[in-house]
């Protein structure tokens, strides 16, 4: 009996205690803060007009200093925190994204949203159709045919492989621009005032090499859809998948031509880039070494390829009919396949 009393008033003591703590804390009441922030204001914006990238100012109060917490709306097109150039108190700088559309400019700032008296003109991209020839030598003319180009040529900038390019005439619709001297094989990139468009992968100096297609025959199931032509489609979503783990896959550049082969531009297969990993190129005029590791090795790929155009810069020496890449394992998994050089005259 005694246990039991003894054990009941602890009991009894250990739920009043709990009570008083709640009780305590309840007093005292949660330590928050409260932040009240200022209701903003927009005065103006400037340049009433611009093309995607071009950098608009707009100007007002409490804008604040915390990016993060700016939103800048084109006609109800939110511009991205990238796009978001400064914040001040006073002022806020943004970048016209590419999905802009013309309408009236709003901000927000925390909790509020103030639209600037006003209408923005949102002048639409250039865009690029064609660009040809797709190689030349230093001081030929290219023409690049598009849309939105306008016609004010100091709006105009042409890079080949990162090197400056002449500008010799703009209209909307078609740049002409000459092959600059020190230009390199690469990416032509083509500047529309602020807005940067990506061109073809062009070669200077040099040409794509193409001719018979060569390689292991067969794919895995007898798939007509993966054999060694999905290389050469140019369609980045077609693969090869072959029928056996070892094969190679090439060109025979036909019996009265011959190239030096200066790069080699691939593509992996959609989530089985490793299977690249170790694929050697080659190159021989000796039919009986084709499609095995006794022709002369130009490249080894030696690390897996990332989910894009890889290049490799070979620059042979010796001329080749055949050229062609051999896979150890892997069942030649490729998207595409794009070899670049000179050819013998």
């Amino acid at each position: 009996m005694k246990k039991i009393q003894i054990y009941n008033i602890l009991s009894w003591f250990g739920i009043l205690s709990f009570f008083a703590i709640l009780f305590a804390s309840c007093e005292k009441g949660p330590n928050f803060r409260e932040f009240n922030y200022p209701e903003l204001t927009v005065n103006d914006f400037s340049p009433a007009a611009g093309r995607p990238g071009y950098q608009i100012t707009i100007n007002g109060t409490n804008f604040g200093d915390v990016k993060k917490a700016v939103t800048v709306y084109f006609n109800g097109v939110a511009a991205t925190q990238e796009d978001i150039i400064s914040v001040t108190d006073k002022q806020i700088v943004v970048s016209v994204p590419k999905t802009a559309t013309s309408g009236k400019i709003s901000v927000k700032v925390w909790q509020f949203t103030k639209e600037v008296a006003g209408n923005f003109t949102f002048i639409p991209g250039g865009e690029i159709s064609n660009i040809s020839p797709g190689f030349g030598l230093e001081g030929s003319v290219v023409t690049i045919l598009g849309k939105n180009f306008g016609i004010i040529p100091s709006d105009i900038k042409v890079t080949f492989g990162g090197v400056n390019a002449e500008v010799t005439s703009v209209t909307d619709t078609k740049i002409e621009v000459k092959v600059p001297k020190g230009g390199v094989t690469g990416l032509i990139k083509l500047y529309v005032g602020l807005q940067e468009i990506e061109g073809i992968y062009f070669l200077v100096g040099e040409e794509k090499l193409a001719g018979t297609i060569i390689g292991t025959p067969g794919s895995w199931s007898n798939n007509p859809a993966t054999t060694i032509a999905a290389a050469f489609d140019g369609n980045v979503t077609t693969f090869v998948d072959g029928a056996v783990a070892s094969g190679y896959l090439g060109f025979d550049l036909g019996a009265t031509t011959k190239a030096k082969l200066n790069r080699m531009r691939y593509y992996p297969r959609t989530g089985n880039a490793a299977r690249m990993n170790g694929a050697r190129v080659y190159g021989t005029n000796d039919p009986d070494k084709v499609g095995t590791t006794n022709g002369d090795l130009l490249f080894t790929i030696t690390t897996a390829p990332i989910y894009d155009w890889n290049v490799a810069t070979i620059n042979s020496a010796t001329s080749y009919r055949y050229l062609y890449v051999y896979f150890a394992t892997g069942n030649l998994n490729v998207s595409e396949l794009e070899f670049y050089g000179v050819k013998d005259n």
